[in-house]
């Protein structure tokens, strides 16, 4: 039998949203078109300052005017043009028939309203119910996106990150919208935390018959979600197509730079292929094709001409012109050439092969960090033990909440420890007096997770990266500062015309290079790495990633780099540490834990990691609840309530950290000990 078309619920055609400021325009979406189906999902996916958000403000007439404004095109929705209608029209249509899920869901959350309130609030607005049927069809939805009805009366704040972002989509849902837009409704979140909402979004659009859009740069989790992608660069799209003829076979040099730039876990390659330079300035496009600047296959005529959609398969439009008639020669050999290179030349063949000294710079000995609480004691870190040899690096990966940055502040006794020893080339950090604490900071350093927040908005770069220079007295003269300075700017790769920029002005990648030109001014061997990459675009996080490996190779540097994402951990780890509610579950090296997890929740952590794989597809565990509360722990196996392969010992008895191999140590009853 014949498939029957599906009806087009959404049909944008060519769409430009400008923002006018008294000194420029911002061109932030040029001539956009695109449709989604009912009950499709569609992805859209690009770098920072491609146009998605401002794209699905503009479905919603939410864009700020001023300063923005939709320059020209249709927004039909449903048969109905959206640009003509009045606000008092957009209203009665969002939140009924449109909804969308923003970024942040404790930004979108009233803080001093409960969330049951805020979920009837919009059902009351749309729908001719009574308060009594408001509330309970709000506690419906809570109970529909998996919390309990009894929490219907709680603050945001009393909710964890995951289970906030499960109200903003009750809140979404509340009314059955015919079109759903998610803008990086997952960034924020662990990604066991991910993957349950992921799910949940999932079953949901099943039960609901709900379209969907799907705002994100991740594009694993466009393979796990959606049916179809668009790839949009510089306020336009450059691809798009179904998602399995996408991802098995993309066109745009730009798709395949995103492709090369994603750590992902089933590779074994340590270094990634970046798309090289930054995203087009909207306020100063290049002539003919925005992408020309940064694409490898550039020739003379990308920087004149415009290129236009080409079909080259079924449904699957790429906008590029290698793929002009005339090109046709040129396009088969697109994907077997590298898209772009590394940020340096001089990148190590085998970085985790290389002959550094094995002798151990740092160990930690069952080290703890506790916080007195209104509610009890909160153990942060509780009787943890690890070593990092000279020039490698030790993953330490967990959900937040798990201890891990506030493992990496009691390493350089940024806080005090409640016990245990930090040694630093054997001599134990935690009793050292100022002057020899003063001397091990300038050999230890850390990089912070928000390269925005860690920096001075008031200094500039070159002032930023000169203080500590100055703080300790490294430099003899103005001149020799300034050498200096230069000198770590060109290392992380920012050229010396930025150094008298503010952070304000530069994007996320060139904020977190001054945060690491700042931690290499003293000539550090240690370096603390909290998330450094967490907040980046996977092309961006690609770059810094690779410049950290070849700083450690050609500084001889030691990390610890704590994460979430074990796909990033793989890429830059040597060794790997699992931590769970204070613990260390699991250590060994990097290859053993991706090849052979052995404890339930490394297990977990690696199953939930959206992979760009469509054709090989991992059994995912989704693990039930949150972390429980540092506050009041359970007597046997922390991870008991959410184990899925728990047995009685579990609650009864806690496992301690053995060795089950020469490489790898477990802390779980039911891994038992090579022979």
């Amino acid at each position: 039998m014949q498939e029957q078309p599906k009806e087009r619920l959404l049909d944008i055609k060519n769409l430009s949203i400008h923002y006018i400021t008294d000194d420029s325009v911002v061109h932030a979406v040029n001539d956009l078109s695109f449709s989604v189906e009912r009950g499709e999902t569609l992805g859209i996916v690009g770098e920072t300052g491609a146009g998605k958000t401002t794209t699905a403000l503009g479905i919603m007439k939410l864009v700020p005017n001023p300063p923005g404004k939709i320059i020209d095109g249709e927004i039909v929705f449903a048969g109905q043009d959206l640009v003509q209608k009045t606000e008092p029209e957009m209203r009665s249509i969002r939140g009924k028939k449109i909804s969308m899920i923003f970024q942040d869901p404790m930004t979108s959350l009233n803080p001093v309203i409960p969330v049951r309130d805020q979920i009837a609030e919009v059902v009351s607005l749309h729908e001719d119910v009574t308060a009594a049927q408001a509330y309970q069809k709000a506690e419906e939805m809570l109970e529909l996106v998996g919390i309990q009805a009894e929490r219907a009366k709680d603050y945001p704040h009393q909710f964890s990150g995951g289970m906030r972002q499960r109200v903003v989509i009750a809140i979404a849902l509340a009314c059955n919208p015919e079109l759903l837009i998610a803008d990086e409704p997952t960034t924020a979140l662990d990604v066991t935390i991910q993957a349950q909402v992921l799910e949940l979004m999932k079953k949901l659009k099943l039960e609901l018959k709900t379209a969907m859009i799907m705002i994100t740069h991740d594009l694993g989790i466009v393979a796990d979600i959606c049916d179809k992608v668009a790839i949009m660069y510089a306020g336009n799209i450059v691809e798009m197509a179904k998602k399995d003829d996408l991802f098995k076979n993309p066109k745009h040099p730009y798709t395949i730079g995103l492709f090369n730039s994603i750590p992902d876990i089933e590779k074994d390659e340590h270094m990634l292929k970046p798309v090289k330079g930054d995203m087009a300035d909207p306020t100063n496009l290049p002539p003919g094709c925005p992408f020309s600047p940064r694409c490898d296959f550039a020739k003379p005529e990308c920087s004149e001409n415009v290129p236009v959609n080409v079909a080259v398969g079924d449904d699957h439009f790429v906008r590029c012109l290698l793929y002009n008639d005339s090109a046709n020669s040129v396009s088969d050999n697109v994907l077997e050439a590298p898209v772009s290179v590394s940020v340096s030349e001089h990148a190590p063949k085998n970085p985790e092969h290389s002959a550094h000294s094995q002798d151990t710079l740092i160990e930690v000995r069952d080290l703890k960090k506790y916080f007195k609480t209104a509610r009890g004691l909160l153990h942060a870190v509780d009787g943890i033990n690890f070593s990092i040899a000279r020039s490698k690096t030790l993953g330490l990966v967990g959900e937040s909440g798990c201890g891990k940055s506030t493992t990496g502040r009691v390493v350089l006794k940024l806080i005090e420890a409640t016990g245990g020893e930090v040694l630093f080339k054997g001599e134990n950090i935690l009793g050292f007096n100022k002057n020899k604490l003063r001397s091990f900071r300038e050999n230890a350093q850390i990089i912070f997770q928000d390269p925005f927040s860690s920096l001075n908005p008031r200094m500039s770069v070159f002032e930023i990266i000169a203080n500590p220079i100055q703080i300790n007295k490294k430099a003899t003269s103005r001149h020799d500062l300034r050498s200096q300075v230069l000198k770590l700017m060109d290392t992380v790769g920012l050229v010396s015309r930025l150094e008298n920029a503010y952070p304000h002005e530069l994007d996320g990648g060139r904020r977190q290079r001054i945060g690491i030109a700042r931690a290499l001014a003293l000539k550090p061997s240690f370096i603390v790495q909290d998330e450094p990459v967490s907040a980046l675009d996977v092309s961006i996080q690609a770059q810094i990633l690779n410049l950290m490996k070849e700083l450690q190779e050609e500084l001889q540097l030691t990390y610890l780099f704590i994460s979430h994402d074990l796909g990033v951990i793989k890429h830059v780890c040597d060794n790997v540490a699992v931590m769970y509610l204070g613990e260390i579950v699991e250590m060994s090296d990097y290859n053993s834990v991706f090849k052979d997890p052995l404890h339930p929740y490394t297990k977990s952590l690696l199953s939930a990691i959206p992979t760009p794989n469509v054709e090989k597809k991992r059994e995912r565990i989704i693990l039930e609840g949150d972390v429980p509360s540092p506050i009041n722990l359970p007597q046997g196996c922390r991870f008991y309530s959410r184990c899925f392969m728990r047995q009685d010992i579990c609650i009864e008895q806690k496992p301690q950290l053995t060795r089950h191999s020469e490489t790898r140590q477990v802390a779980c009853h039911l891994v038992k000990p090579e022979r």
